[in-house]
This record gives structure tokens, C-alpha cells and sequence, in this order.
């Protein structure tokens, strides 16, 4: 059984997969851009954000391009739309970048390299998971050495469209773990685990899923059926056929993103492009789409034909078009408790046909099985992967990214990091378990009651006008400017308890965090601070003293934010907030009045 541990965190920073302390970057950010523009603080000031986020996640850039998993929970979509987080996160990123370009930063942040350990690692997979644990493995002293199949890094990465993507940011980010670092490449090899035994202390295999899954019987043996994998890998290289799909229709089966980055892409190529799904359009029911909104809508808006619901029976060629046969899809997936089950049911009295000519499926990704042949199998046939450690059952060798578990690219990253931190301790002949647990995140509620909230507009960067974009892979959103940054990380709640931020701390404004407590001889249990206090974070309790029931103010100290509402309401001086007692303010005034 694997250990559990239950947090409770702000709902953000419980859905992003390497835990960024969202809630804290958001009121660094909003103090420091207000101080920038005020001319109060240098912007220059802004590289201390950019060093804590690259040494939590050294991809955090990708991820402000096309993540965006910590959005959805956002708190402040029940009182009006959810925050933008992630052109947060690109703002750090962009801003950095620009001020390498210009030449006000150096080319690359200081990293503390531990001494070398004597140890050789080999990396197998230079996506995601990879460049993470090369980043994590070098930094503590290991000589990392990472193999990949193609002559360039970036794994599946590299298939994401530049118009989301582009590649000038991707090889950024690259570059910034793996020169400072000096992580030796092995580019266009892909050597097999066995060989890499004798050579290398720890193997870490990040192959990813390069291989798409094969197509139904019935679309078998059509030159015009193709797979989205492939066209994607082309378009990134830049040999695909710029003509080939031009005034050709084109349907593409599958409800992912990657699917709809495909029909996207032909789009730009003059294909007239359709996209065909299982899942129905209805993002609230247990059968919804599953690509990002953002996608669809921007695919919708490309004139890109969405057939919902439907799932493709049988193909034909006929006149030169195939002629697909699709029927009703009335539920995809069965619910046993929380999870999902796939098993797809159909009405098939109820069909539609469609022509088109070139047939394009992406349906999924799987691994190169036979490049995992020799390692040791559980008894369902997988690899003998331990879900927490990443070890693949007692050898030297790990597991990470989506040849393990597949998942999003900031799941990959999570999973590098933590691979990493297993091998550390492998080689150093330490406990791979320990403090190391499946944690349930318990994100905690609006911390003020809904009615209470003022709404705030949101401040989502502009896109370019549809006439514009779908000629050409150019980035299709902008990011945002110093006051769309301003507004947008002032509208964050700040969910989180304390622990989890401090960054009053870090700004200046307190010694240390401050937390309201009870001067118990004063206390007599009115309850004025619990009206008061904007978080809930008080209540009364009852005790017996001298034969009498008598109450006493009780603070939650998770939930308090030491604002001091409670003490400024108090009538009898019963509570105080730690560095806000009445005498200290005087004399903060007193040295103020006196200046």
C-alpha cells in the first residue's frame, strides 16, 4: 500500500503537478509590478521570481504557453471567471527572455552545481520528463548523460504547433538547463537498456509514446488514411508537403488536443479541415471533450467542422473521396466510483456519412514495446514500475514521463523531478520511500463568503484576428503587459493559508508571519472578531471556571491571515496580531509623526 498524506493547499497550487506556490508568485508579482511602475522598485527586480520558479520547475516557460491545469479550480471562477495563471507564469518567462535578447541579464541564471559525485546517469528521452530529471540529476552533482532519438531535444514538445509553441521559446527553455549545466547530448541514438548497464551507475527511460495506435480493420489499406503523430512530427521539422492538403478536405478522428492541433495545422496548409469525436460538446457531462477549450474555440473559429458524438463505423472509397460511415456515440465512458471507464455504446439507427480526402487519426500514442522487451513485467503484462519511487522494480533503472504514465507536459515535468530525487537517493545508498507519500490535496474553499466579493474583470491577452492567423504558424496570443499583469494577479484570493505563501515575508512587510492570538485575561467571549474576521478563521469556545460556563475566542491558525480586523474590533483589547500590538503601533506612528 502505497502511504497517503492529505494537504490542504489552495485549489491552483493542488492542481499543478510540481506544486507552485501560486497564490505567493501572485502577490509577489502584483507588489513588485506595482512598485516597478510607480518607479519605487527596479524592474530588474523581477529575476528573483524568474530564479524561484526555474529552480521548482526549469520548463516553467512551456508551461506558461500551453498548460494552464492550475486554471480550472481557481476559486475566483465562482465569483466571476478563474484567473489566468498561466500568462502569469508566461509574463515571468517572456520578461526574462527579452531581457536576455536585450542584453540586460546574462544569457543564463546562476545555478549552484553540487560538487561532482563520482556517478554516471543516462537518460533515455530528451522530452519533458528527461530534461527535467537532467536538470535535478546535474544540479546535484551526477554526470548526466541524455540520449535522444531525433537531432534536436524537446520530445512531444516539439509537436505542439508554434503558433501555440514556437520553437525560439521551446529552445530557450532548453537551452537554460542544458548549457549552464554542461549535460552531455547523444543526439540520433537511442541505445538499448541492456548496453547502458555496464556503463551507467542509473538509467532513467523517458521514451515517451511516439508511436501512434494502429487504426480500426476497416480503415486499413487506404493511402489517404494517416496519422496525426506523423503529420505533426513533419510540420515541426518543416518536410511536410506545403500542397499536399491544399483545397483538400481533411477529417481528423479523435477529441484531443492533439487532434485539434492537427485539423488546426491543415487548416494553415488550405485544407478544409473537419474533426469527428466520441465525446460530446457538453464539457459538463461526464462524456465531454477533453482538449482544451481554448483549442476548440480557436478551432471553431478557424472554420474547422466539429462532429460531436460520433463515432466512425466503417470507410469507403468512392469517386476518388472516401465515404465515412460514423454512428451516434450515447456515452463513452461508465463511472465505477471515481473512475472512468471507456466503453464507448452507439445508436446505430442513427448514422450520418461524410466524404473527405485524406482520413487522419489521432487516437492515441503507445511505447516502443520492444524497446522495454527485457525489463522485468508485472502480472498484467506492464512494466514492474513502482508508482512513487518511479524504480523499475529493484534495478538501477527508472521510469518517467508518458512511457510510464501518459499525462500533460507539466505531469512529465513533475515526474522527472521526482525520478530524479529516487536516483539521488539510489546512488547514495538512501531510503527511496521516505517522506515520500500519494498525497490527497484538500483544496480549500472561497475564503470569503461569494456575496462579499467585489467581481473583478478579467484580463485575458488579445489573439489575433482569425484572417490573420490562419495563414501562417505565427503566435496566435499575445502575452500580457505590466498593467494587464498588475490587474490580474490583484483579482487572486489568496486561498492558501499562510505556510504556504509567504510572501509578505519575502516583500518586506512583516519580520515573520503574523497570526492573531487571545489575551485570554481580556477575552470575554463576545464575539465581535467572529463577525469580523473575513476568513472564518475564529470561533468560540466553551469552558468551566470558577463553577461557570464561561467563553473564549479560539483562532484556526491555518485559515487566519493576520490582517488584524479582529483586534481593531475588539472592545476589550482580547486579541492581538503578533508585530500589530496597540503599543508597537504607537510607536511606529510616534517615529513616523517624528521624521
Amino acid at each position: 500500500m502505497v502511504p497517503k498524506l492529505s494537504l490542504s493547499i489552495s485549489p491552483c497550487r493542488g492542481a499543478c503537478p510540481v506544486k507552485r506556490p501560486i497564490q505567493r508568485h501572485n502577490v509577489l508579482l502584483h507588489y513588485l509590478a506595482l512598485g516597478i511602475k510607480g518607479g519605487l522598485v527596479e524592474e530588474k527586480q523581477l529575476v528573483t521570481i524568474v530564479d524561484e520558479i526555474f529552480h521548482l520547475n526549469p520548463l516553467f516557460g512551456v508551461c506558461g504557453y500551453v498548460c494552464g491545469l492550475c486554471e480550472k479550480p481557481c476559486n475566483r471562477g465562482e465569483v466571476d471567471s478563474h484567473i489566468h495563471i498561466r500568462f502569469v507564469e508566461r509574463f515571468v518567462f517572456d520578461w526574462y527572455r527579452e531581457q536576455v535578447s536585450k542584453g540586460e541579464l546574462p544569457p543564463y541564471r546562476p545555478i549552484n552545481k553540487e560538487a561532482p559525485k563520482g556517478k554516471k546517469v543516462a537518460i533515455v528521452g530528451g522530452g519533458p520528463a528527461g530534461l527535467s530529471a537532467s536538470f535535478f540529476l546535474a544540479k546535484a552533482g551526477y554526470d548526466v548523460h541524455l540520449f535522444e532519438s531525433k537531432g534536436r531535444l524537446g520530445g512531444a514538445l516539439r509537436l505542439i504547433p508554434s503558433f501555440r509553441l514556437p520553437d525560439d521559446v521551446l529552445d530557450f527553455a532548453i537551452d537554460q538547463i542544458i548549457t549552464p549545466l554542461e549535460i552531455n547530448i547523444h543526439y540520433n541514438t537511442t541505445p538499448s537498456i541492456a548496453s547502458l548497464k555496464s556503463e551507467y551507475d542509473a538509467i532513467l527511460v523517458s521514451t515517451g509514446t511516439h508511436l501512434p495506435r494502429p487504426v480500426p480493420p476497416f480503415a486499413k489499406g487506404f493511402e489517404e488514411v494517416e496519422n496525426a503523430i506523423e503529420i505533426l512530427d513533419k510540420i515541426s521539422e518543416g518536410t511536410l508537403d506545403k500542397d499536399k492538403y491544399k483545397g483538400k478536405k481533411i477529417l481528423v478522428i479523435g477529441g484531443s488536443g492533439v487532434a485539434i492541433d492537427t485539423a488546426r495545422s491543415l487548416v494553415r496548409f488550405g485544407a478544409d479541415a473537419a474533426l469527428a469525436c466520441l465525446e460530446s460538446e457538453d464539457r459538463t457531462s461526464k462524456d465531454g471533450i477533453l482538449a482544451n477549450e481554448e483549442d476548440e474555440i480557436g478551432g471553431l473559429e478557424e472554420n474547422v467542422t466539429f462532429y460531436y458524438s460520433r463515432g466512425l463505423q466503417n470507410v469507403e472509397k468512392k469517386n476518388g473521396q472516401l465515404h465515412l460511415t460514423f454512428a451516434r456515440c450515447v456515452s463513452v465512458y461508465d463511472i465505477k466510483g471515481e473512475q472512468k471507464i471507456f466503453n464507448p455504446q452507439f445508436d446505430y439507427n442513427d448514422l450520418i456519412t461524410v466524404k473527405t480526402d485524406y482520413l487522419i487519426f489521432a487516437i492515441g500514442q503507445l511505447p516502443d514495446r520492444d524497446y522495454l522487451q527485457d525489463l522485468p513485467t508485472t502480472k498484467d503484462g506492464r512494466v514492474d514500475v513502482n508508482p512513487l519511487t518511479f524504480q523499475v522494480a529493484d534495478q538501477n533503472i527508472f521510469m518517467a514521463g508518458d512511457v510510464f504514465r501518459i499525462g500533460y507536459a507539466s505531469q512529465a515535468i513533475s515526474a522527472g523531478k521526482e525520478a530524479a530525487i529516487s536516483i539521488d537517493r539510489y546512488l547514495q545508498g538512501k531510503d527511496l520511500f521516505k517522506d515520500r507519500y500519494e498525497i490527497e490535496y484538500s483544496p480549500k474553499p472561497l475564503p470569503y463568503p461569494v456575496e462579499t466579493i467585489a467581481r473583478k474583470q478579467d484580463h485575458k491577452p488579445a489573439i489575433r484576428p482569425v484572417e490573420e492567423r490562419i495563414h501562417n504558424f505565427d503566435l496566435e496570443q499575445f502575452g500580457f503587459t505590466l498593467d494587464e499583469l498588475i490587474a490580474e494577479t490583484g483579482r487572486c484570493l489568496h486561498c492558501g493559508g499562510c505556510e504556504n505563501c509567504q510572501a509578505c515575508v519575502a516583500l518586506g512587510f512583516r519580520d515573520e508571519l503574523c497570526k492573531m492570538y487571545v489575551i485570554e485575561e481580556n477575552c470575554d467571549g463576545c464575539g465581535f472578531c467572529i463577525d469580523a474576521c473575513p476568513v472564518g478563521a475564529i470561533r468560540l469556545k466553551e469552558f468551566k471556571a470558577d463553577g461557570l460556563i464561561k467563553r473564549i475566542a479560539e483562532v484556526d491558525t491555518v485559515r487566519c491571515r493576520g490582517c488584524g480586523i479582529c483586534q481593531a474590533t475588539c472592545p476589550k483589547n482580547g486579541c492581538a496580531v503578533k508585530g500589530f500590538e496597540p503599543e508597537r503601533l504607537r510607536e511606529q506612528i510616534r517615529e513616523i509623526l517624528g521624521r
